[in-house]
């Protein structure tokens, strides 16, 4: 009985996840599945589901990024594009850490985004157009990579995004 508890006990010193029950891929992927006939086309495989659904965001944030598009969320849930605001004043509070340069130098520096013109950008999610109840309380929270591929290409100066 005390093996079995031992086994039980968290082997990390991690507190617990802000969200206790998140919704992922395999919880999706059995919904979805649930819905299909097997002798149908539209009866996939785990690996072959999670593949179509990588190409369809890659798709969507391609055109979100690189052609400052604005994507329809379906379902009435809004609006996922890129907006960028200048602030009004340069203060510690409106500019973020640089934290490469804040550790050579050993004291805070903070991004004056010259390369930007002083703009900052960041995916915006509009829910004026949402129809859920209590929007409030929802979130949308991209991949570090999607967020590193818009700082990527605003770095090109390539693409002009809308101001908010």
């Amino acid at each position: 009985m005390t093996y079995y508890m031992d086994l039980m006990k968290p082997t990390s010193k991690r507190g617990k996840n802000k969200i206790q029950h998140p919704y992922t891929m395999k919880d999706i992927y059995l919904d979805y599945i649930s819905t299909i006939n097997k002798r149908t086309p539209y009866y996939v495989s785990f690996l072959d589901f999670c593949e179509l659904s990588k190409m369809y965001c890659t798709r969507i944030i391609n055109k979100i990024v690189l052609e400052s598009k604005s994507f329809k969320i379906p379902f009435r849930l809004g609006r996922l594009f890129v907006s960028k605001k200048k602030p009004k004043i340069l203060s510690d509070s409106t500019l973020s850490v640089d934290w490469l340069e804040t550790r050579k130098a050993g004291k805070i520096i903070r991004h004056i985004n010259d390369h930007s013109n002083g703009y900052k950008y960041r995916f915006t999610w509009s829910k004026k157009t949402a129809f859920v109840i209590n929007q409030t309380y929802y979130r949308l929270v991209l991949s570090r990579d999607n967020k590193r591929f818009l700082a990527r290409t605003i770095k090109t100066g390539d693409v002009d995004y809308i101001e908010c």
